[in-house]
């Protein structure tokens, strides 16, 4: 009883009308919150790391132009290009030779160096016709021979300038001390150039200058958020110039997600291993000096923050809106529910013949107008059995006693017969044929026994009409033309059909008179396996206008007026008694005229 109670089922309505929005309403604005914060990310992650990019991409240009300026005086005799040119090893000196002393041409130059530069930390100059290292740090410079000092070639096998990571900085191995300054305490990165015998590829000294990564990490830095996302610039091996992680110098990244796919120019894909679950954002740096990549790790702990945020704050109006929604289902029901039941014990009562009984109307809402009305119903009700019922039965044995006293159509059909053979007593043949119509005429209308009659009764059904309407109206002012083929006149068609409209042609196309008159009767069948009548005339015609209002009037079932209701009852009846695709169609002919067509599906007969 409970179960199927209207109380029960308006609860349970209110109840999903408030989850179900929230839920549905929950889950979209999370996902789509998610992917439209994902796109956002991607994209302005993409940007900072081109600016980046094009940043780094340019202090590594600014440190290859200063390190070019060193060939400035190729062909000064006293200039620094020179003095490595002409740079000997004191073996290679013939004895009683002293060696020139290069010592102020190479500190000017690299105190010049080292200065054009704020982030310079130190510059080793290694000259290799003299086997001598040549090491400027903290403003000062010294020199010595070392013997054992040799350059790792360049990571791709061959000797060009490139950048080596980061890493504790070193003395190159000259044994002399700085004041105040201990090795193997700053990071840096070091940039080294090979200094050649322009025009040839020999080399005559190897530059290396070590730099602070002060400015380094000021590029990088603008390029992600310290407190939730990490940042790597790696080389094409690999290994770290710069890391967020800490402790990261001279670590390598052994991570699965710095592998990276292709050589594209940059891109993005998720990770969910090595300890972190997000999206990797990379670009690659093609650069003289350092050819890597640029990684950002954004994880999805800060991504989808704010999506889950919205969605905690979606779920707890959800959870309000179902607290609401529980109320008001219970107060509603309840509502509902109390005038319903009023009603059942009040219809309880008509149902067992109280139609006297009465129901007090307290609510000025739906439930009272219907109580009202009810209580209305019941009273006239009662009023019709008590009185209209008596005057409904008098009026039914009246109707019926006139029925009985109708004439008997066999009786006009006799008179008429009679009338006619009169007539061909007294040598009138033309009156006897126009008796003879209209008495086929009334014998066809009034056989109510057959409803469906072969065409060919139809046809003559028609005839006897336009024969009674041709001597109202002249044989020179009207004529009738029917051409139809054998198999078309033995179809089995409705009664009524033709004459309708033929009556038509009589009431709106000869309105105005009759002169020349011609009407057009045509029964064939198509290609198609349908019936095609056409009835065709030469009056007045109808205004564009005019025939598509009634074609449209025809188009809607029960929308008829007076002038087209004849066509619908006969394109109603095709339809109910030969197929329902039955068509009817209304065609101007031109300046005079109107063409009906009846075009009737006969697949299904």
């Amino acid at each position: 009883m409970f179960k199927n109670s209207i109380r029960t089922r308006l609860m349970a309505l209110v109840l999903l009308a408030s989850v179900i929005p929230s839920a549905i309403s929950v889950t979209f604005s999370y996902l789509y919150t998610k992917e439209s914060v994902t796109e956002q990310s991607v994209k302005q992650n993409t940007k900072l790391l081109t600016l980046g990019e094009a940043k780094l991409s340019s202090y590594f240009s600014g440190m290859n132009q200063r390190a070019m300026s060193l060939y400035s005086g190729i062909n000064v005799p006293s200039s620094f290009y020179t003095t490595l040119l002409t740079s000997k090893s004191r073996q290679d000196v013939p004895p009683g030779s002293g060696v020139p002393d290069t010592r102020a041409v190479i500190s000017t130059q690299l105190s010049n160096l080292f200065l054009s530069d704020r982030n310079t930390f130190q510059i080793h100059l290694y000259v290799r016709a003299a086997q001598q290292s040549n090491l400027l740090r903290g403003g000062y410079f010294r020199r010595e021979a070392n013997t054992n000092y040799a350059l790792d070639e360049h990571l791709e096998g061959t000797y060009r300038p490139y950048i080596e990571v980061t890493h504790i900085e070193h003395q190159y191995g000259i044994k002399s001390g700085f004041p105040n300054l201990r090795p193997g305490i700053e990071p840096v990165f070091t940039a080294h150039f090979p200094i050649y015998k322009t025009p040839s590829s020999d080399v005559l000294a190897d530059l290396s200058i070590d730099y602070r990564l002060a400015e380094l990490e000021g590029i990088v830095k603008s390029m992600y958020n310290s407190d939730t996302e990490r940042l790597y610039v790696l080389n094409d091996q690999g290994q770290a110039l710069f890391a967020s992680d800490p402790d990261w110098i001279a670590k390598p990244v052994k991570a699965g997600w710095s592998q990276l796919p292709g050589n594209s120019g940059s891109g993005h894909f998720t990770w969910k291993k090595d300890g972190f679950k997000g999206i990797v954002m990379y670009r690659h740096i093609e650069d003289p000096l350092f050819k890597g990549s640029i990684i950002k790790l954004v994880p999805y702990e800060d991504l989808y923050g704010d999506a889950r945020v919205i969605t905690r704050f979606n779920a707890g109006i959800g959870i309000l809106f179902l607290l609401v929604g529980g109320i008001t289902a219970v107060l509603i029901s309840i509502g509902f529910t109390r005038p319903i039941k009023k009603l059942i014990s009040f219809t309880q009562k008509v149902q067992i013949g109280q139609l006297d009984a009465h129901m007090d109307v307290e609510r000025e809402d739906e439930f009272g107008l219907l109580t009202r009305k009810i209580t209305g119903m019941t009273r006239t009700i009662n009023d019709l059995i008590l009185n209209e019922y008596k005057l409904d039965l008098a009026n039914k044995t009246n109707q019926l006693k006139a029925l009985q006293a109708q004439v008997n159509p066999h009786f006009l059909y006799n008179a008429l017969q009679s009338i006619a053979s009169l007539s061909l007593r007294y040598n009138a043949p033309k009156v006897y044929d126009l008796i003879y119509s209209l008495g086929s005429m009334m014998r066809y209308s009034m056989n109510t026994e057959r409803t469906q009659v072969p065409l060919r009764d139809e046809i003559e059904h028609v005839q006897n009409y336009v024969i009674l309407q041709t001597e109202r109206f002249g044989e020179e002012n009207l004529h009738l033309d029917v051409d139809a083929e054998e198999e078309a006149l033995n179809v089995v068609v409705p009664k009524m059909i033709l004459q309708p409209i033929v009556e038509n042609i009589f009431k709106h196309g000869f309105a105005d008179g009759i002169q020349g008159g011609v009407i057009s009767i045509r029964c064939a069948l198509d290609g198609q396996g349908r019936l095609l009548l056409a009835v065709k005339d030469n009056g007045k015609g109808i205004a564009p206008e005019r025939l598509e209002a009634i074609m449209a009037g025809l188009a809607e079932s029960g929308r008829t007026e007076r002038e087209e209701i004849g066509l619908y009852n006969v394109l109603a009846r095709l339809r109910l008694q030969m197929s329902s695709g039955a068509q009817l169609i209304l065609s101007g002919n031109g300046d005079s005229g109107v063409t009906v067509t009846l075009l009737i599906p006969l697949d299904n007969l």
